[in-house]
């Protein structure tokens, strides 16, 4: 009795159970969506323009002139340097120690010294030198203007200036011509106290 040989049932998951493609097409893949980035980059950027202009906006509001900062160089004592970009100076090289904070009515200290209180966060109030019945006239008055409100400060006489008072900070400076209380607590109160050794 013959037998007929039925063909073999192909084994499930086989190889030629899988639909065939076209040789070398592949899938495409699914691309996340972008938004959450660009909205995230774009929300970074926008704080940074924010604080970029306020401090703008708070450079152009302060009293004074600003100038260039000529660095923090110390040098002894009547050391030979470059001129100071400003006059009186407002930075630059200057003695690795302080003048006395307080009130001088002649002999002020060099401005090698005063330049460094000045990155310590002090205020230089200048006079111009007169008589010494105008010596302490101006000097009592900036006394005054300070008060006990800000200790840091150094009130000096100097020959040449180019206005009966002149006040000092770290790369500042505003000249007066009368006494304005007012604009010099101003100036104080901005400025004073504020340290500017390198990494402040």
């Amino acid at each position: 009795m013959s037998r007929t040989l039925q063909p073999m049932a192909k084994r499930r998951g086989s190889k030629s159970d899988k639909p065939q493609g076209k040789p070398g097409r592949r899938t495409p893949k699914r691309r996340g969506n972008p938004w959450p980035w660009l909205i995230g980059i774009g929300g970074v950027l926008l704080l940074v323009g924010i604080q970029v202009g306020v401090n703008v906006y708070r450079e152009a509001n302060l009293p004074g002139e600003r100038f260039r900062s000529q660095g923090n160089v110390h040098v002894s004592l009547g050391a030979s340097t470059p001129a100071y970009n400003t006059e009186p100076p407002t930075s630059g090289w200057h003695t690795p120690h302080l003048a006395p904070w307080g009130t001088f009515l002649d002999d002020p200290p060099h401005d090698q010294e005063l330049v460094h209180n000045m990155e310590d966060g002090g205020v230089i109030l200048w006079y111009r030198s007169g008589t010494p019945d105008e010596n302490v006239e101006r000097a009592s008055a900036l006394e005054e203007v300070v008060g006990t409100r800000w200790p840091r400060t150094v009130i000096v006489p100097r020959e040449e200036l180019d206005a009966t008072y002149v006040l000092t900070a770290w790369t500042r400076m505003q000249r007066f011509d009368d006494l304005d209380f007012e604009g010099k607590r101003t100036f104080l109160e901005a400025f004073h106290g504020i340290d500017h050794h390198p990494g402040f």
